[in-house]
């Protein structure tokens, strides 16, 4: 009788620790959720699958263009909601054109956690990116 009381508590515990994880999501998390069935978050190893830029090629336009995480954060905010050509700071859209609106489809809750994700995480920070530009000329 001991172990199936350990048991159901076990299981009652796992159950609730995985509502838990669906119940708040991480940035990432929603990211990949909601986000990659178009963007991967790394470069592919062939870029003719691709529907949309990665998430490291947006964020390194994105880090050049912003000089700090609060405007970055806001544009991503912003032109995930009403993309427009205007908006658009990456040159992929001469590729993949103007994403779709997301609006209706991403809460303003689940879009502040993954665009804090995308700029917090998934980078190459200004000076790193600088540097590299440096050395580029420099050779």
């Amino acid at each position: 009788m001991k172990n199936i009381n350990k048991n159901f508590i076990l299981t009652l515990l796992s159950l609730l620790a995985f509502t838990n994880i669906q119940a708040n999501p991480t940035g990432k998390e929603l990211f990949i959720q909601k986000c990659t069935s178009c963007h991967s978050i790394n470069m592919p190893k062939s870029q003719k699958d691709l529907h949309a830029p990665p998430a490291v090629g947006v964020m390194f336009h994105l880090n050049n263009h912003f000089d700090n995480n609060e405007d970055l954060i806001a544009h991503i905010e912003s032109f995930t909601m009403n993309p427009t050509r205007e908006k658009a700071i990456c040159k992929s859209i001469r590729r993949f054109g103007i994403m779709p609106s997301q609006k209706g489809k991403l809460t303003k809750e689940e879009l502040s956690l993954i665009a804090q994700w995308l700029a917090n995480d998934v980078f190459i920070t200004r000076s790193k990116y600088k540097r590299d530009k440096k050395a580029m000329f420099d050779n």
